[in-house]
């Protein structure tokens, strides 16, 4: 295919001519800044065109998100537009995060000119950089494989290399595993690794995010929310998140309700260790919080019933969990990449979790828009006409909050035991014992049994829109499990004739409990081996049937692209 190019600075590959390597960014204090060592724009790879980054910019369907802004009051409006613009500092850092020369490749390519340079422009921003998160990373810019270690280790460090290196110097371990910080060399020693705080590495960017974050408190007329936000300014230049992520669990009576800072660890391929700077913030629905907050009250019953080893449950733990449902007015950062959140359980902190229990958020207007133009054509094209007929909305709704309730219940903290693999299988442990628990809940008269029917027939055409995503990524790899698992145990079953999936309801509640109880009892033991086996078994082949079903969803739209809408919003306040 043709090579297309997009500036006039690259040099003559036709002649053969080695193009120059792009150079880190060198000072960490400012890890934005484009490297001044950059004069050429990485080609797209040879077997893509404009004409098909044209297209993969397609599977992203355009989405608006809107909020009701009509009951808020001035100095809320006045603190979202503050807490807007330090959530683009939050993308900022995540992009170097993402590569250290994310942002000098975005530069270079947004002063050129060419054939497909404005959807290029486009995917990397989707994708934030040159690798397909939809494709198992493969990079769509001639750039390299990604480092599986994202911009939080030096480059050319490997797995062996970091366990060595903590095994011989183990007072060292807590920095260098620690979530906030970022691994590099000691200038006068290469085989000295030296961990720096998060608080360091991006000092100028936190400090000014931390200036906004405190204008904000200071315009708020909510004292929780203030004290929110106060912490967490604290917390960026001081690198301790614990007093600010249980003043977020405190927030009450708010309509602002922002989510910003570090947490998840889901770009570290490498160790599962470091957390990636992300942001959402939301305007909070009372009314609709309210309905759901009574599922606080099951928690702990919940916690009894898993059906894993009694000896792995904990029914003293904190189940405080308050529950939110809100409309996204902005996200950044790990919040923005690729495929979008739907909803999130936070904070991550075992300790906060032991003490206050953790925060279910929804993500409502992210989620209709998700369920509209994506979910129900998929269980269309994918599902017999029996099934596909009782997708709705609003089982498919709570079995999301099952979802994210159930990263609070079972075994906590054993992300660094498992290391790589936990990611993976802690998406597909919320997703197996979230829908466990709601037969639970059936049982006790919350939910009806067609209702919870319902969400089981809603899940079934979710394991088809996340594994699209790619299995290199903890949820579509969640979900290819789940799906290997029910075709193999037959409660799943694909239909030659009509090219379509039904399903055995039955026996697919008893072999959902099957697979939560092999995950929780292997999250319990923490045992990396077994984990590894079962993501060997059911996460890394896709079946023919799914591949089939897959290639039937070209014409449906593989995510949302966020349009928010507070930037027009922002003209009138």
């Amino acid at each position: 295919m043709k090579r297309i190019t997009l500036g006039i600075s690259i040099l003559a590959a036709a002649c053969g001519t080695q193009r120059e390597v792009v150079q880190p960014i060198p000072s960490p204090a400012q890890p934005t800044q484009p490297a001044a060592q950059v004069t050429t724009v990485p080609l797209l790879v040879d077997t893509i065109t404009a004409a098909e980054i044209t297209a993969r910019v397609a599977q992203f369907a355009p989405a608006t998100l809107d909020f009701d802004d009509r009951t808020l009051a001035p100095w809320e409006k006045q603190v979202l537009a503050k807490l807007v613009e330090a959530s683009r500092i939050m993308h900022d850092i995540y992009t170097v995060q993402v590569s250290p020369q994310n942002p000098a490749w975005r530069a270079q390519l947004a002063a050129q000119e060419g054939d497909g340079k404005e959807a290029t422009l486009e995917y990397f921003d989707i994708m934030v950089g040159p690798w397909d998160r939809l494709a198992h990373d493969e990079p769509f810019l001639e750039v390299g494989p990604k480092a599986a270690g994202a911009g939080y280790y030096p480059a050319d460090m490997t797995k062996q290399e970091f366990e060595s290196y903590l095994a011989a110097n183990p007072g060292e371990k807590d920095a260098l595993t620690s979530y906030f910080t970022v691994i590099t060399r000691d200038g006068n020693n290469r085989n000295k690794l030296v961990p720096v705080p998060y608080s360091k590495y991006y000092h100028d960017h936190l400090q000014r995010a931390a200036g906004l974050l405190r204008e904000a408190a200071q315009l708020s007329q909510n004292a929780s929310l203030a004290d929110f936000l106060r912490k967490r300014a604290d917390a960026f230049l001081s690198n301790d998140y614990y007093a600010s992520d249980v003043a977020w669990m405190d927030i009450a009576n708010s309509r602002v309700e922002p989510t910003i800072g570090p947490y998840e660890v889901y770009e570290d391929h490498l160790f599962g260790y470091k957390a990636a700077f992300e942001s959402f913030i939301t305007v909070a629905d009372p009314a609709a919080s309210g309905e759901l907050d009574n599922l606080k009250g099951q928690l702990k019953e919940l916690e009894a019933r898993l059906p894993m080893p009694d000896q792995y449950k904990n029914v003293n733990r904190g189940f405080e969990s308050p529950i939110r449902v809100v409309d996204v007015v902005y996200s950044a950062g790990d919040a923005r990449r690729g495929v979008q959140t739907i909803a999130f359980n936070l904070p991550n902190d075992e300790r906060v979790i032991e003490a206050k229990g953790s925060k279910k958020v929804m993500l409502r207007n992210v989620m209709r828009a998700k369920f509209e133009k994506i979910l129900t054509p998929i269980s269309q094209t994918v599902l017999v006409n029996e099934l596909a007929a009782q997708v709705d909305f609003q089982p498919w709704f709570i079995n999301v909050l099952m979802h994210e309730l159930a990263h609070g219940l079972g075994p906590q903290g054993v992300n660094k035991t498992l290391k790589e693999r936990h990611s993976a299988l802690e998406e597909a442990k919320a997703d197996v014992t979230g829908l466990h628990n709601l037969t639970v809940l059936a049982e006790r008269g919350v939910y009806t049994p067609d209702f919870v029917r319902k969400a089981y027939i809603a899940h079934l055409g979710d394991l088809f829109r996340a594994t699209r995503f790619g299995t290199s990524e903890a949820h579509g790899k969640a979900n290819l499990i789940q799906f290997n698992y029910f075709m193999e145990k037959g409660s799943l079953k694909f239909d030659n004739t009509t090219q379509r999936f039904s399903a055995d309801l039955d026996a697919l509640v008893r072999h959902n409990r099957e697979l939560a109880t092999e995950i929780l009892t292997i999250q319990g033991l923490g045992d990396y081996e077994r984990a590894g086996r079962l993501i060997t078994q059911y996460g890394t082949d896709v079946r023919p049937e799914m591949r089939n079903a897959i290639a039937q969803l070209n014409r449906v739209p593989v995510d949302v692209k966020p349009v928010h809408a507070v930037f027009d919003k922002m003209k009138t306040w």
